[in-house]
């Protein structure tokens, strides 16, 4: 989860919330920003939260190098350098990769 702070144009502060998560085959990276929760599914567990966003696709690795649904993220930018060339990546200034 990436959590960000940044200071709107009237000077109030504003909070963004994004995820950057694998897709399920492990082939592609994706950024979920401005998400919104549901708040009637209750911290208690009883009905599940609702989660909306937008997502936009970060980068694909090629089939081949898909990293497969146990993947992590480390092993994803790992090919990622390997196959694509990626030698660093940065979140809103902050270096994520190498670790």
């Amino acid at each position: 989860k990436v959590e960000s702070y940044y200071t709107r144009a009237d000077g109030s502060a504003a909070l963004s919330k994004d995820v950057l998560e694998l897709t399920a085959d492990g082939s592609a990276a994706v950024l979920w920003s401005r998400l919104e929760f549901d708040r009637g599914g209750g911290d208690d567990g009883t009905k599940p939260r609702t989660e909306r966003g937008f997502s936009r696709e970060v980068l694909r690795l090629p089939p081949a190098a898909a990293v497969g649904p146990g993947g992590s993220l480390d092993d994803f930018w790992d090919r990622a350098n390997q196959y694509c060339g990626v030698s660093e990546v940065e979140i809103d200034g902050k270096l994520v990769y190498p670790f």
